[in-house]
């Protein structure tokens, strides 16, 4: 199955789809067909089975063909569309086949699941997008730059002074700065945690840091002192551990890869022409 992996002959497979696709529609819509209808055994058999699996029983004959006249109602309208040309120079529709063609092409790029050897190969090259980050355990002491004013930076350093002099031991002390809104013990929260909640600058900064008290911070909110408790380093993690993830980002590479083959592959058969000069002159103007 090896083969079916490979971008030219999932391209090949898509070219024979098109051409089937093409040949049903083709005989569909000819001056023999284009005006006959017909629901067959299949049709009605699929009607009746999606009715079940939404309904949890059988339709009855009344609701049966009230689908069967529906489908038919939907498939001449679609057709007198067609023959009017409403599918013609709509944005809407130029954007969902579009839509169809890409999915077609990443149909075929999944027919063959990916295998452990191929998930391990694409672990190993993108090991930094796996990355398990770092944890910290944290403590602070909060001062308030409206209300302190120019002494709030004199005030934490003179605080940070007390707890290293003190009992550099104590993990909290919230009462010798001011009031918080938020809390003030936050446990193995990783950057990105600490960022949504402090900021990028006090995240990047917490995460220098050894344990211990240390500080002044800045946040969004003003001053901190910090206690840092417990860290956790960052890691790369096991295979067994992102095995589902790999999956997924794997088969996102191949349906992209998928894409790009198709188009690149339809590409060929084209002529491109841009004018440049109105390509330049519209950028001059804006």
């Amino acid at each position: 199955m090896k083969i079916l992996r490979e971008p030219l002959t999932q391209f090949v497979m898509l070219g024979l789809a098109l051409l089937f696709v093409y040949g049903i529609t083709s005989d569909l819509f000819s001056s023999d067909t284009g005006r006959s209808i017909e629901m067959t055994e299949g049709d009605i058999t699929l009607l009746a089975q999606t009715f079940q699996a939404q309904w949890q029983r059988p339709p009855t004959e009344e609701e049966l063909r009230n689908l069967i006249e529906a489908r038919v109602r939907e498939e001449v309208l679609y057709r007198e569309a067609l023959a009017v040309g409403l599918d013609q120079d709509d944005l809407v529709v130029r954007r969902r086949m579009v839509q169809k063609m890409e999915l077609l092409s990443q149909d075929l790029a999944l027919l063959v699941d990916p295998t452990d050897q191929e998930l391990q190969t694409f672990f190993q090259e993108n090991q930094d997008d796996y990355l398990v980050p770092p944890l910290v355990s944290f403590s602070h002491v909060y001062f308030n730059l409206d209300r302190r004013g120019a002494a709030a930076e004199q005030d934490a350093s003179r605080v940070l002074e007390e707890l290293l002099a003190d009992d550099p031991q104590l993990r909290r002390a919230p009462d010798r700065g001011d009031r918080f809104m938020l809390q003030y013990d936050y446990s193995l929260l990783s950057p990105l945690d600490v960022q949504r909640q402090f900021g990028a600058r006090f995240s990047e900064a917490l995460f220098e840091l050894e344990p211990g008290w240390h500080g002044p911070i800045v946040s969004g909110y003003g001053l901190h002192l910090v206690n840092v408790g417990e860290r956790v380093e960052s890691r790369v993690p096991t295979y067994e551990e992102v095995r589902e993830q790999l999956i997924n980002d794997f088969n996102r590479m191949r349906r992209d890869r998928a894409n790009e083959a198709l188009y690149e592959g339809l590409l060929e058969a084209y002529e491109i022409t841009i004018d440049e000069d109105a390509l330049r002159r519209s950028v001059l103007t804006r």
